[in-house]
């Protein structure tokens, strides 16, 4: 059967590169990856972005996290009512 050539948008290559695509797309790309060179050098250019962000971590406050969870768990029972 002939390869039959798949567009992949920026957003479909982001999503590869941080693990976030289903696994039908996950296949997809990686098909795709190994046969189109062009494609592969996108996604590595990707890659090499994601390298340079700084690693941040965020910790929110404890009183905004319990407000979060209080709001939760009283949608959660609305919802049962």
């Amino acid at each position: 059967m002939p390869f039959m050539k798949q567009n992949f948008t920026p957003e479909d290559l982001m999503a590869y590169l941080y693990a976030e695509t289903s696994l039908s797309l996950r296949l997809a790309v990686q098909d795709a990856l190994r046969r189109d060179p062009v494609l592969a050098q996108e996604l590595e250019q990707l890659r090499m972005s994601k390298r340079q962000f700084p690693k941040v971590k965020f910790t929110a406050p404890k009183r905004s996290l319990q407000r979060i969870m209080n709001y939760s768990r009283s949608t959660a029972l609305e919802g049962q009512i």
